[in-house]
């Protein structure tokens, strides 16, 4: 639908906005710096973690609470 996120004013006013994919699916609704925001985080991405730097298993770790 769209080439890019946007950010669509959801009411008359100006006060509460909502921020779309590129599917027209709507992401976040807030104020025009909350989607801002939203559109910031979506742009960004997020770097793959690091599986080297942590064990895959921890058999000595106990849970601080019991369940």
């Amino acid at each position: 639908m769209y080439t890019r996120p946007m950010i669509l004013p959801l009411e008359s006013t100006g006060r509460i906005y909502v921020l779309e994919d590129e599917k027209g699916q709507v992401v976040g609704t807030g104020s025009r710096e909350v989607c801002e925001t939203l559109m910031y985080i979506i742009g960004a991405g997020l770097s793959p973690a690091m599986d080297q730097q942590q064990p895959k298993a921890r058999p000595n770790v106990r849970a601080a609470i019991t369940i």
